[in-house]
């Protein structure tokens, strides 16, 4: 009978002590498992967070009179660290064939028109003060989008056409239209607003906001940014968001690594302890195995084997009920949610954390047989006797 038929043998016949050790082979990979796997969302969540943040840079000119230049855009694009530009400009001027919704009588009846690359961001609509009620943003610079009260008071709709051979893609509502004073100057009110979207031909810029794809060199790129534009423009970071989020993972990822420490440090002991306990209470068997002529490392290749059945099979287990569980639980984290449900096992983790667990057994084993390997089968038996 070879060492596996004896290991197997073994474990058939103490039932008890293998369905312990099973046990407490299957909550230890569950933890650590399932740890590691959070640990691994944590740093996909960080990575794809450096990049839709949003961390950015806003640049606004400090004289009316002055404007972004081409050259200026063309020189700020450059630069490595920013991902993207919006280019914003807005004026006030009269348009003929729209009725404005007036206000003060006193004032012009005039429209605040504002161009920028993208209408969806940096404007009243990513704050959410403004929202589409239909249609969308614009996609060419023939598109605008108006305000909806705007709209029906010159009998518009989406899809209609205005003299300038402009087309309206959407309309919006703030909700505050109707608590605005009748002081409000026509060109300030809400409905008054109007938003297209900037193309080549416009020859200057008020404001431009330089999206960073390294927010964590953020401040580096406005220190950049603040010396081309030699004092012609207010410089200021934002990055508020990606901080608060960067706190929130970091503190998840110390908390799981403390609890992936702990459960190792647990799981380690309890089964040092418990194959010391056993391989204790089987020194006479190893001592009448060695007098009838069996090889001391056959034993432990048995022995070994023992734990890694056990072992292997509650890792299989243990993986199945981990990667089931862990969508629940990273959504339950909030950082994580979402994280979770849409990832796929990470199989080479996976086989490295089996790997270090195998290894973890047989050290274990080792620790726990060697006492008695190291001793003539007389000696152990001359302990029995005393």
């Amino acid at each position: 009978m070879n060492y596996l038929q004896r290991a197997f043998c073994y474990i058939s016949r103490k039932r008890l002590k293998s369905l312990l050790l099973f046990l407490i082979f299957t909550v230890v990979n569950c933890m650590v498992l399932g740890i590691v796997e959070i640990q691994r969302a944590s740093q996909e969540v960080m990575k794809n967070l450096r990049s839709n943040t949003e961390s950015k840079v806003i640049l606004e000119i400090r004289q009316g009179t002055e404007q972004f230049t081409e050259n200026d855009i063309q020189g700020f694009s450059d630069i490595p660290n920013i991902n993207w530009m919006n280019c914003l400009w807005s004026e006030q001027m009269e348009i003929p064939a729209l009725e404005p919704v007036m206000g003060d009588e006193q004032s012009d009846q005039l429209f605040t028109v504002h161009l920028q690359n993208r209408v969806d961001k940096d404007s009243p609509f990513e704050e959410k003060i403004y929202r589409l009620v239909e249609g969308d943003f614009p996609a060419a610079s023939n598109e605008v989008v108006i305000n909806q009260m705007l709209a029906d008071r010159n009998g518009l709709r989406v899809g209609d056409s205005i003299p300038g051979d402009y087309r309206i893609v959407g309309t919006f509502l703030s909700g505050m239209e109707r608590q605005q004073t009748e002081k409000v100057a026509t060109v300030n009110r809400i409905e008054n607003q109007i938003y297209i979207l900037a193309d080549e031909s416009l020859e200057g810029y008020t404001r431009v906001i330089c999206y960073a794809a390294e927010p964590e060199r953020l401040d580096e790129l406005a220190g950049e940014l603040e010396e081309r534009c030699s004092g012609k423009a207010y410089v200021q970071a934002n990055d508020t968001t990606f901080q608060k989020m960067k706190i929130s993972i970091e503190q998840t990822g110390r908390i799981t690594m403390f609890a992936l420490v702990i459960t190792l440090i647990t799981g380690c002991s309890v089964t040092g302890l418990l194959l010391s306990m056993w391989t204790r209470g089987r020194k006479t068997e190893i001592a009448v195995y060695v007098s009838l002529g069996l090889e001391k490392s056959n034993l432990l290749m048995q022995a070994v084997a023992e734990g890694l059945v056990l072992y292997i099979i509650s890792f299989v287990i243990s993986g199945l009920l981990a990667y089931s569980l862990l969508p629940k639980f990273s959504s339950s984290l909030g950082i994580l949610e979402g994280a979770g449900g849409s990832r796929k096992a990470d199989y080479a983790g996976s086989l490295l954390t089996l790997g270090c667990g195998v290894c973890v057994i047989i050290l274990l084993t080792v620790i726990a047989m060697f006492p008695y390997l190291k001793k003539h089968p007389k000696e152990i038996l001359s302990e029995m006797e005393g």
